[in-house]
This record gives C-alpha cells, sequence and structure tokens, in this order.
C-alpha cells in the first residue's frame, strides 16, 4: 500500500471539514474530469494562491495531470472556500520550475528545487 492510499482520503476529509484551517494555508484540493473517463477526480495538493492565479507542482509520476494539458474547468476549494478557474499544464523552463517551487513549498532550499525541477509539472489557474 501506498503513503498516498492513506493520505489523500485523510487530507480530503479534512479539508473538507471544519478542521481545514489545520491544512488550508497551504494545501487546497483541486477537482476535475477525467479527460477519458469523464469522471470526476479531486486531489489534495498544495499550492500558491496570488489574485486570481493559483499555482500548482506536482511530480511527473502521477498522472493525473494528464488531466490539465488542454485548459479544463476545475474547482478548487481554498480555505473552505469553492473557487472555479480553468487550469492548464504550463510549459517551464528549470528557472521557471524553480521560482514556482519556492513559491508553492515555503522555505524549500534552492538545492531541493533545483533536484526536483526535473520531475516538475506547473498547473496555474486562472480563477473566474
Amino acid at each position: 500500500m501506498k503513503v498516498q492510499d492513506l493520505y489523500n482520503p485523510m487530507v480530503k476529509f479534512i479539508l473538507s471539514s471544519p478542521l481545514h484551517p489545520m491544512m488550508s494555508g497551504g494545501t487546497m484540493l483541486l477537482t476535475f474530469t477525467g479527460r477519458k473517463s469523464g469522471r470526476q477526480f479531486t486531489t489534495p495538493i498544495s499550492y500558491a494562491l496570488e489574485g486570481n492565479e493559483i499555482t500548482l507542482i506536482t511530480n511527473r509520476k502521477h498522472g493525473w495531470w494528464k488531466n490539465l494539458q488542454d485548459a479544463v474547468p476545475v474547482v478548487a476549494k481554498v480555505s473552505g472556500h469553492y473557487l472555479r478557474g480553468t487550469a492548464q499544464v504550463v510549459p517551464a523552463d528549470e528557472s521557471a520550475l524553480i521560482a514556482a517551487m519556492e513559491k508553492v513549498y515555503r522555505g524549500m532550499p534552492k538545492e531541493k528545487a533545483v533536484e526536483f525541477a526535473p520531475d516538475a509539472v506547473l498547473i496555474k489557474i486562472a480563477l473566474n
């Protein structure tokens, strides 16, 4: 059993409950529709919110991001509030990925960001 198999349901529960302030400062719930299955998926993910844009970073090995390669409607639950927007994977060079990781993972040492960058995927959500 993978850690995510236990972690994700627990985080989803917390972020969907009155206890959400414990985690919602740095983690949100992202709901999107599968491009092949048409099913709805919800995943917890770290984020950075600036104005009307949310920045997300995920690891390339997690396949869910492929559902966001084209601009797609999503719902983000941020700090207990549902926000609608359009998410899209953004092609990014190493420096843009590192800058995004420093925003999303506040306090991440630059060496760690450089190490993670080759496997990182940058996603931006434009809020409606």
